[in-house]
Parts: structure tokens; C-alpha cells; sequence
């Protein structure tokens, strides 16, 4: 199973986008990690205005964290992370400054 959750600052990424961009980032998911890898759980978190800060000033920075399984290998990760990083700036309009994304093995314990 893959999951990932999408924490984004209220105001900074439409409302109605999000479906698209869940969807989106679904197929990103079974495309590079195989059908087998499914199903793909997108879930959002919304940090309320006022309550997000960076350097001082209210944040603009989405994180997209997510668990993917067990055993994948660096170049097929990154392929992953860069294609998630991507899709979502185009779809939101953000850029990839406004961004991280991460994600660790299923079975990772630390």
C-alpha cells in the first residue's frame, strides 16, 4: 500500500484542485511503482491561517509526506520524488520552492 499525506497551508493550494492533484499523484504512484505497489492513499491536512511560519513570515510550503513499500531502490525513489515534486507544481501553480516531498519504506521503524 501506498499512502501520502498532503499538509498545506490554508489558502495556498485551491480546494478544487485537490481532487485532481490526488488523482494525479495516484497515478504517479502505480506508474512508477507498479500496480502491485496499490492501492494509493491520498489524504490532506489543512494548517489554518496564522498557524504556518517560515523564516518569520506566514508559509507558503506545502509538504507532500508519504510510505511507500518495502525494498524500493534509490533511482526508482527519486524518479518517484521528482515526478510527485513536478506534477504538483504544475497542478497547483506553486513552485518547487514551495515544496518538499518525502517518502520512507513501510517498514522503516526510526
Amino acid at each position: 500500500m501506498v499512502s501520502f499525506e498532503c499538509t498545506v497551508q490554508e489558502g495556498c493550494i485551491d480546494e478544487h484542485l485537490r481532487p485532481s492533484i490526488a488523482s494525479s499523484l495516484e497515478t504517479v504512484c502505480l506508474d512508477i511503482l507498479g500496480p502491485k505497489s496499490g492501492p494509493v492513499n491520498i489524504s490532506w491536512v489543512v494548517i489554518q491561517r496564522g498557524f504556518g511560519f517560515r523564516g518569520g513570515m506566514p508559509s507558503t510550503t506545502s509538504l507532500v509526506r508519504g510510505h511507500i513499500p518495502d525494498g524500493c531502490d534509490d533511482a526508482t525513489r527519486h524518479r518517484l520524488l521528482r515526478t510527485i515534486g513536478d506534477t504538483w507544481c504544475r497542478l497547483s501553480g506553486t513552485s518547487e520552492h514551495e515544496l518538499v516531498v518525502a517518502a520512507r519504506d513501510e517498514g522503516w521503524s526510526g
